[in-house]
């Protein structure tokens, strides 16, 4: 007997654009390898910690021609509406001028906030997009249940990644001269502390 597999169709960011055009809720979605997947709603603590990022990053940013977006913007690698991955990251900046589109295509910096339930997909699918990405220098992994901070920077030889664990270790964005301390990133958060070293890869 001969098994004919059933085709899945996968979304089009045409399809998910109608799609989240229409939802009446404050549910956020991502559309990830053709699939439409709800985002968590976030905690005070993930809020807080975009907060502190963003607040730091925007005036620097600004100085220099760039734009500093939190959870605002969804990014996209191209301008191809038939294409299947769309993500909105909790802080993004981009330079360049303003193109005014409801999406962006050239983050140089991408930093998301992780959580337990959103975990295996923030570093899974779409870390491996960020990093597809030509303009993507930074991509900044922040945990939200403890002290931790992955960090995957472009360089001639590739990615290399280093994690961070101590509140005076510093964050170093080098594409865009910009660094904070896990302190100032985890700021009115005192539950969140850990012990440890900076590690490379």
């Amino acid at each position: 007997m001969t098994l004919i597999a059933e085709r899945v169709h996968k979304i089009t960011i045409a399809e998910f654009d109608q799609f989240v055009e229409k939802i009446s809720d404050a549910s956020d979605y991502d559309l990830v390898d053709g699939e439409i997947v709800m985002m968590s709603n976030p905690t005070e603590t993930h809020a807080q910690i975009a907060a502190n990022i963003g607040a730091a990053l925007k005036p620097q940013m600004d100085r220099r021609g760039c734009r500093t977006y939190l959870d605002s913007i969804r990014v996209q690698a191209g301008h191809d509406s038939n294409a299947h991955d769309k993500y909105k990251p909790d802080v993004v900046v981009r330079c360049g001028p303003v193109e005014n589109r409801t999406y962006i295509t050239d983050p140089v910096i991408v930093v998301e906030i992780l959580s337990p339930s959103t975990f295996e997909h923030d570093r899974g699918r779409k870390l491996f997009f960020y990093k597809t990405l030509s303009t993507v220098q930074h991509v900044v992994l922040v945990y939200s249940d403890q002290m931790r901070v992955e960090h995957y920077r472009r360089t001639e030889d590739g990615w290399r990644i280093v994690v961070l664990t101590r509140a005076e270790q510093f964050l170093e964005l080098e594409a865009l001269a910009f660094e904070m301390t896990l302190g100032e990133i985890y700021y009115e958060l005192p539950a969140l502390s850990g012990a440890g070293s900076a590690d490379s890869k």
